[in-house]
């Protein structure tokens, strides 16, 4: 009896369509969480009306416009969405380096390091929240904007009830005229 050569043995075939089916991700992720940010603008077309967008694990529970006499502003809205993501470890050390400070207060830095012990975890997942809290606020007096917004303060507390973050930082620059 004579053996055929051109026949793949049965544990490479199961060895590729196993491999096959890790190859170019899976239906099942919901993608990496954002990462924290902030970004402020003035509304196309509405010069008098600033939208502030801030990503972060913690929502936004105030913010005010602080101008240079001291006069201070209230959002006229804030807006919260919760989303939770799922964070699957790659089982690869990371580093993550942060900064934190206001106008007010000292910066400090630091910087961290996480090194997977034994495999990564075994490959688990773990939920991340992030909020995306959309602020608006209303200038009541665009040129007066114009000529001073580089003096201006917008104040943003970030919170939880247990945890508590301040952001600090100029407001956008005013639209073009």
């Amino acid at each position: 009896m004579k053996r055929s050569t051109n026949r793949i043995p049965a544990c490479l075939v199961g060895l590729l369509l196993g491999l096959g089916g890790c190859w170019g991700g899976g239906s099942g992720s919901s993608g990496p969480a954002p990462q924290e940010s902030m970004t402020s603008r003035f509304f196309a077309g509405t010069p008098s009306r600033i939208e502030t967008v801030i990503v972060d694990p913690l929502p936004a529970e105030s913010a005010r416009l602080i101008l240079p006499d001291g006069t201070v502003m209230a959002a006229l809205e804030i807006l919260r969405e919760k989303n939770s993501y799922a964070d699957e470890g790659d089982g690869l050390p990371h580093v993550a380096v942060g900064a934190q400070g206001g106008s007010q207060t000292r910066v400090t830095t630091g910087i961290g390091i996480e090194f997977p012990l034994f495999g990564g975890g075994g490959g688990g997942t773990r939920s991340v929240s992030m909020t995306t809290s959309t602020i608006t606020f209303r200038v009541p007096d665009i040129e007066v904007y114009r000529r001073d917004w580089q003096h201006w303060i917008l104040h943003v507390d970030l919170g939880d009830g247990t945890n508590h973050r301040t952001i600090e930082t100029l407001p956008p620059k005013p639209p073009p005229e």
